[in-house]
């Protein structure tokens, strides 16, 4: 017999777990179409489909909108909250492991290139869309949850495959704050571009193969740390 917190957790984890793979969907169109690169990129820190910002986004998002205040209450909830969220993940990954997983510096009003105004009206927009069209429909897939708890064998995939992807980007990480470290500037790699130089490598013939969802599969210890001193590393300050 499964107890209440038991399936408040698995609730919450599938809930994490459409936010992260919608999130990422939305990333990978953004990318290819109206964001920097305009090319196929698999974005995010992960190797996975998956985006964990959007997947703890989507938890605050489901908490706000349970009491089911008005949207012009909610709105300039929507635009605080996921604009903090984005600054403290951004702010641990440059502070912590010396990566920049996005970069706003081009655009007015940023702050550290981490956070701007248009970024923070598109996750407001983002938070309004949730609340007017995802939330009802998140409910009845919690619902369908409850009724059918087999359910939660493919969210136990879903997490052992997460978790996964998460021990190896983490050891991914620690390589890479490794090098930085090894010079006293303060320095962070610009993980997007890494990624392309990568794919650029392949395209000019020196590697012969190249992946989506594992843009660093292959990459060895000697290897890919001649990538790394080939990578134009960005300066704190910057």
């Amino acid at each position: 017999m499964i107890n209440d917190w038991t399936l408040i957790m698995l609730k919450y984890i599938l809930i994490f777990s459409c936010g992260t793979i919608v999130g990422w969907g939305i990333e990978v169109i953004w990318r290819r179409f109206l964001g920097e690169a305009r090319r196929w990129i698999n974005p995010g820190f992960l190797s996975g489909p998956w985006l964990p910002l959007y997947g703890f986004g989507s938890i605050f998002l489901y908490l706000f909108c349970l009491p089911e205040p008005p949207l012009y209450i909610l709105a300039p909830v929507f635009l605080v909250v996921l604009t903090v969220l984005e600054y403290i993940a951004g702010v641990i990954f440059i502070g912590y492991f010396k990566i920049r997983l996005w970069d706003y510096s081009r655009n007015r009003g940023n702050i550290k290139g981490l956070i701007c105004p248009l970024y923070s009206f598109l996750w407001m927009g983002l938070g309004v869309f949730f609340y007017l069209v995802i939330f009802t429909r998140l409910n009845s897939m919690v619902e369908m949850l409850y009724r059918h708890l087999e359910i939660s064998f493919f969210i136990g995939i879903y997490g052992g495959l997460f978790v996964t992807d998460l021990w190896q980007s983490f050891n991914l990480a620690a390589r890479i704050k490794s090098f930085a470290s090894e010079t006293e500037e303060k320095l962070s790699v610009d993980f997007e571009r890494l990624k392309l130089e990568l794919r650029d490598r392949v395209q000019f013939g020196v590697i012969n193969r190249t992946h989506f969802l594992l843009p660093f599969y292959g990459e060895l210890g000697a290897s890919f740390r001649e990538q790394l001193k080939k990578h134009r590393w960005r300066k704190k300050t910057e």
